[in-house]
């Protein structure tokens, strides 16, 4: 009997578990079909913006490298 009681309360909870699984990706799934999601010009404009800047980022480091690295070189500092 004990076993019994003790199993079915074990199933309970794992109902339960289930449950609120489900509830949470149902939760998630609705709140994504609320989100405003942005239309294509913007997705590209964002899009080039980014590109520019990591290019403009990558050229900064580059410089400060190679300018560094020069100033080393001609100080002759190892």
């Amino acid at each position: 009997m004990i076993l019994k009681k003790d199993n079915q309360s074990t199933e309970v909870s794992n109902k339960k578990e289930k449950r609120k699984k489900w509830y949470f990706f149902r939760k998630v799934a609705k709140d994504i079909k609320r989100v405003r999601w942005p239309d294509a010009k913007t997705n590209t404009s964002n899009f080039i913006k980014i590109i520019v800047f990591t290019v403009l980022f990558a050229l900064f480091v580059f410089a400060i490298t190679f300018g560094f690295t020069h100033l080393w070189n001609h100080f002759h500092i190892t």
